[in-house]
């Protein structure tokens, strides 16, 4: 082979319609769409594209040399008073830009002990970001422009402006300082989809280009004013393809504004972890979710990224927590050398098409919400609240059926460790705890007050391939509720031969059957567990079948499976085993 020859040139090529039709051969009957993800936007991706299926890729500009992101650390104003010596641990441990969040609006002795704390670092290399409660925007400005080298500084002001549509807009006091936020994280946590999130942010920075410019600033300096502040959620590729669509709609905005070409700043994007699918109980699997969060965003382009501690009930020091926490961003550059790439999902078919897809509905939604009179008055009259909540209660049914995994909440659950359940319940209100963790709160809470945890038996019949799968689907099902699962039995259902699976006295049994379902069967079977143990609970591992009334009435309590809300069913099964 010449150097010119083509690598793959020896294999015949393959089009999209015959590798489709391999496909829905090995499928064996099922539907091609069985494998056809529909993202939570509801797009349908399908597994392979190619130059010929694929969307046509949009611009996506990038005015920098390298990929790298700023590290960012949160610190609590208040802990900074206390303890100024966090600002240096901080930056010794590798962040280079420190984010101060404020709960309350600082007093004149606070804001001048934070000024003198700040004077111990170098302003222009490390970028200072203010949010929280902070008050007069522009009071602040003044202060922090009496510090030594902040004239260099390239932070910002994270003053969410939508959220006081009556207060004068601050400028800049130095070209690289940003004055203001469009801040869509809590309508992440609200549970916005991507294409709500994304067309909120442009709705956002057009609300606030307008205003300045009314008062008559130019439209490309109001441009520059703005951060945009968004949330990383777990689901990697949307949430990467989310950045580029920004970036690509950016420049279609501004336009409309009348900004040149060669005048347009480039959109500063601040970056946040999510915290709506954050574990309470299980801090380790964090770590997963962060390092997820944080790929996404830094191969989708953000400017500065700041993830929060790995542990939010505090069960761990906040230093070991904030140490674990920082060393994701250094993994990722210094071992991944993801700073290098600019751009490097560019040419992906398949994230090309996402970006592409999410840019013409994210536009769309845009459009309706200015029709509407913009962001502002689209929020005043709940159109956005509705719109949310809609997306809102899709999540919520598809965690509480489990259709969406989330590990370690609703999945492939641990006991909670005592220390993780002593922080929560010392600080319940600092700590968001999901459906599923309260259900096992309640378990050892339970425990804790003399009672013991109820136990499970699981029952085999049928083939055994397939009973063992529904076995270990119901004992994940029920190990998400707190229960103690006992090892799987496989008994004859004709014997009644039940009191080997009654030996340890379980409180629920669990038939994991293959095949069909007897009606007069289960009845003789649950009539024997119950003259042994007359409080035992029966339930199956299966979808109800056309006879699900019959099997109730013959002593079945409730059929669990993929689709069932597991919240509801693990909370009856608590009241029903004396979990109070």
């Amino acid at each position: 082979m010449n150097d010119t020859e083509s690598l793959f040139s020896g294999f015949a090529s393959v089009d999209h319609e015959q590798w489709k039709l391999k496909v829905i051969e090995e499928l064996k009957g099922a539907d091609f769409s069985k494998i056809v993800w529909r993202t939570p936007e509801g797009f349908a991706m399908e597994p392979w594209l190619n130059r010929h299926t694929a969307a046509a890729a949009p611009e996506v500009p990038f005015g920098r040399s390298t990929n790298r992101w700023r590290i960012c650390q949160q610190i609590a104003v208040e802990s900074l008073l206390d303890d100024p010596a966090l600002l240096e641990e901080a930056l010794t441990g590798g962040a280079e830009a420190i984010e101060m969040r404020s709960d309350g609006v600082p007093e004149n002795a606070e804001i001048a002990r934070l000024l003198e704390a700040l004077r111990s670092i170098d302003l222009a290399k490390t970028a200072l970001y203010f949010s929280g409660a902070i008050g007069d925007p522009s009071a602040l400005l003044d202060s922090l422009a009496t510090l030594p080298g902040f004239a260099s500084n390239s932070g910002a002001v994270l003053f969410d402006a939508l959220s006081a549509p009556d207060t004068k807009l601050p400028m800049p006091p130095h070209s690289g300082f940003r004055t203001l936020a469009v801040d869509t994280t809590r309508f992440h946590e609200a549970g916005a989809t991507i294409t709500q999130e994304l067309a909120i942010a442009l709705s956002g920075v057009s609300e606030c280009i307008s205003r300045l410019t009314d008062a008559g600033v130019d439209a490309a300096e109001a441009a520059a004013a703005i951060e945009i502040v968004i949330a990383a959620g777990t689901s990697h590729f949307p949430e990467l393809a989310k950045l580029r669509a920004l970036r690509a709609m950016w420049p279609q905005l501004l336009a409309a504004y009348g900004v040149a070409a060669d005048a347009m700043p480039e959109p500063r994007i601040f970056v946040r972890s999510s915290t709506r699918s954050i574990s309470a109980l299980d801090p380790y699997t964090n770590i997963l979710r962060l390092s997820t969060e944080a790929l996404s965003a830094i191969l989708g382009g953000c400017d500065t990224l700041q993830l929060a501690p790995f542990d939010p009930a505090g069960s761990v020091s906040a230093e070991f927590a904030e140490r674990i926490t920082r060393n994701i961003h250094l993994l990722l550059r210094e071992e991944s050398n993801l700073g290098h790439v600019i751009d490097p999902a560019a040419g992906s078919f398949y994230i090309e098409t996402m970006t592409a897809t999410l840019c013409r509905e994210v536009w769309a939604l845009f459009q309706r919400i200015e029709s509407e009179g913009g962001l502002g008055v689209a929020e005043a009259n709940g159109s956005i609240a509705t719109m949310i909540a809609s997306a809102a209660n899709a999540r919520r049914k598809a965690i509480y059926t489990r259709r969406q995994t989330l590990v370690g909440i609703n999945r492939y659950t641990v006991l909670p460790a005592a220390e993780v359940v002593s922080a929560i319940r010392q600080h319940p209100d600092a700590t968001k705890v999901s459906g599923y963790e309260q259900l096992r709160l309640r378990m050892t809470a339970h425990v804790s007050a003399g009672g013991s945890t109820p136990k499970a038996a699981l029952w085999l019949h049928g083939d055994p391939s397939k009973s063992l799968r529904v076995a270990a689907f119901a004992k994940d099902f029920l190990r998400s509720g707190g229960f103690e699962v006992m090892p799987a039995v496989t008994l004859d259902p004709k014997s009644c031969n039940c009191r080997a699976l009654l030996r340890d006295e379980p409180e629920i049994v669990v038939f994991c059957w293959s095949g069909d379902i007897d009606p007069a069967s289960i009845s003789k079977v649950c009539e024997t567990i119950q003259e042994l143990n007359k409080a035992t609970v029966i339930i199956m591992a299966a979808k109800p079948p056309e006879n699900a009334a019959e099997l109730l009435r013959a002593g079945l309590d409730r059929f669990i499976h993929l689709g069932s809300d597991a919240c509801a069913d693990l909370l009856s099964l608590q009241h029903k085993t004396g979990v109070l």
